[in-house]
């Protein structure tokens, strides 16, 4: 049977998504990319900052918030991950490994992994610790492999992605929790630049 129906005139799109800009718009240079590698800081400050604009922006427009809970709690979640994979590498260059971090999307494997590296440069037993393990247990309780906040459904789309979420989530509560977080993994990777950096000195 023909479809009677005049096919639909599709809207017009003109240019290539990455292609070169126009004079005065916003360019991101990547040219840093290739010159500094293992520089992840454009990575974890860039999910940082988006995580913070999602909020402020569901703030200010009043938008959904049960639109919105998703892709601020991923940018908060992925800035986590690639937060500490950063501390580890740095962490481990600072103990006079070779720079790397384990592959994976496991929150609390990472600060398995880097709260050595973290307990090494303050007191061990601080509570700062035990409540940013906390606010990671938390994270990996609802999202364990780090897709819930992204799909609806886990990768075999069987079960909810999404493991026993609250009833409710609070936009504010997570960005005050989260805000926190950052400032505290923000302070031990600063400690550690510093440290490296006293390190090349004495060479």
């Amino acid at each position: 049977m023909e479809n009677s129906e005049d096919p639909i005139t599709w809207p017009d799109v003109p240019r290539l998504a990455f292609g070169p800009g126009f004079p005065g718009e916003r360019d991101a240079n990547l040219a840093w990319l290739q010159s500094r590698p293992h520089d992840m800081y454009g990575y974890v400050e860039g999910y940082r900052r988006a995580a913070v604009a999602l909020y402020d922006y569901a703030v200010t427009s009043r938008a959904s918030p049960e639109y919105m809970l998703f892709p601020i709690a991923f940018s908060w979640r992925h800035y986590v991950e690639i937060a500490l994979k950063d501390i580890i590498a740095a962490g481990r260059e600072l103990a006079g490994e070779a720079w790397g971090f384990p592959r994976g999307h496991k929150l609390l494997e990472l600060w398995r992994e880097a709260r050595p590296h973290i307990a090494a440069l303050g007191d061990p037993a601080a509570p700062e610790l035990a409540i940013v393990e906390d606010n990671l247990r938390e994270f990996d309780r609802i999202d364990h492999a780090g897709d819930g906040f992204r799909y609806p459904l886990n990768g075999s789309n069987s079960l909810p992605s999404l493991r026993d979420p609250p009833a409710n989530v609070s936009l504010f509560a997570l960005n005050e929790a989260m805000n926190a977080v950052a400032t505290f993994f923000s302070c031990v990777r600063s400690e550690i630049s510093a440290r490296l950096d006293r390190m090349t000195d004495e060479l």
